[in-house]
């Protein structure tokens, strides 16, 4: 009878997310299966697993996009999907991306990128 408590989110909600998010800010351009124009954003943090980005280009829930991270001195390039579209104010929104097919090789340069910033928070 063991309890299996989930950790809580913000409000009392259960946090789903599998990695810690770093906040971070770097470049992205993204372009969606819906429009074919490339789309500017910037992280906000970045995890793993997906991102949280800031754009003034509208985007739908669930829209699958094809990604591009400046983190320097590479490109981490990615498909992913929108999980969720907050309107931040009139010009921008905040979009949490999830990460749905990432190669291994950018997977670990991620990683390790991220791993370094937060052992500079320790």
């Amino acid at each position: 009878m063991g309890s299996s408590k989930k950790p809580k989110g913000k409000k009392g909600t259960i946090e789903r997310r599998r990695h810690r998010r770093v906040e971070t800010s770097h470049p992205v351009l993204l372009y969606s299966d819906i429009y074919p124009k490339p789309k500017v954003a910037a992280t906000r943090n970045l995890s793993p697993g997906g991102a949280r980005i800031e754009t003034r280009s509208l985007l739908t829930k669930r829209e699958g996009l094809d990604i591009s991270i400046a983190i320097q001195p590479q490109v981490i390039k990615c498909r992913g999907r929108v999980v969720y579209v907050l309107d931040s104010d009139e010009e921008r929104m905040t979009v949490g991306i999830r990460f749905e097919d990432l190669s291994e090789e950018d997977g670990l340069s991620l990683r390790q990128y991220l791993d370094s910033l937060t052992e500079h928070e320790a």
